[in-house]
């Protein structure tokens, strides 16, 4: 084979250039942004300092105005709420005063003296004072009180006692019967022993209940019958002593004469039973765990 040579000059020039490039450092330049770019760049970060600021004025998620038109309505339902009240406790007046005719709405507000109520809370009472189960409307389609019982004096009281005793829905509080007549306490007294009062508490506040004295009750038991009921002393017997000696004397007990329970029922489940010769693990855990 020939063996080629390369051209001393090549060889100087290829030298040359590798010793130049060894120390020569290359740059590369990055493309220039356009001129609007450092305005822009300012406008969007005002945006964002604005809306940054606008949510820090924010309140759980709403805004300022938001929790003005909040508290705005809170406020105008609880003076609507107030004036509702107000109207209640005036139409239970004009009823213990014996006035008993109706009166509109626009009458009410001005016995009571409310001028600077806006349309929207007097329409909200057109349509709240009907849904009121203390109000009640006439045939004129005004409003009256509507006390808790139909109770105008002494006779009628008698009456609506004698009924609740009927039917078993025990007495009336004093309370109520206050919504009902005036005088409610000289009223009661009036009626001596046709009726029995107790003290109760009702919401934590101290009130009497009364109740019609069933005169099918008032009998009297002879002396002696006393005197030998005394003499008897059940302080050595408790309850099952003294249950097997009514049953043995043919006594009803109240347990016998209580409603039996309804004891059909959805039938117990079978537990499985156990399988012998089989090795059993978690036996430390046989009061808590169940086979299936």
């Amino acid at each position: 084979f020939q063996s080629f040579k390369m051209d001393a000059s090549l060889l100087k020039s290829k030298a040359a250039f590798m010793k130049a490039a060894s120390t020569t450092s290359a740059v590369q330049m990055r493309p220039q942004q356009p001129e609007y770019s450092t305005y822009d760049s300012e406008q969007v970060k005002k945006k964002k300092k604005k809306k940054s600021s606008h949510k820090s004025e924010n309140t759980g998620g709403k805004t300022l105005e938001k929790l003005e038109v909040d508290f705005s309505n809170t406020t105008s339902h609880a003076a609507n709420f107030a004036t509702m009240a107000k109207i209640v406790d005036y139409m239970k007046k004009r009823l213990l005063n014996s006035q008993h005719w109706g009166l509109s709405l626009a009458e009410i507000l001005e016995e009571i003296q409310v001028f600077d109520l806006s349309k929207k809370s007097e329409q909200w009472l057109r349509e709240a004072l009907p849904a009121n189960p203390r109000l009640a409307m006439d045939g004129d389609g005004k409003y009256i009180f509507r006390p808790p019982y139909k109770i105008k004096g002494k006779t009628s009281l008698v009456k609506v006692l004698e009924k609740q005793h009927q039917d078993g829905k025990g007495g009336i509080l004093l309370s109520e019967l206050a919504e009902c007549i005036p005088n409610a306490e000289k009223t009661l007294e009036s009626l001596g022993s046709e009726v029995i009062v107790l003290p109760t508490q009702v919401n934590k506040r101290k009130d009497k209940v009364f109740f019609w004295n069933d005169p099918s009750t008032n009998f009297e038991v002879d002396e002696d019958f006393k005197s030998i009921w005394r003499m008897v002393s059940v302080d050595h017997l408790d309850e099952k002593k003294i249950e097997e000696y009514l049953v043995k004397h043919g006594i009803d007990t109240m347990r016998d004469l209580a409603p039996k329970k309804n004891m059909a029922g959805p039938p117990k489940r079978k537990q499985a039973k156990r399988r012998t010769n089989v090795k059993l693990h978690n036996e430390h855990l046989d009061d808590v765990l169940e086979d299936y």
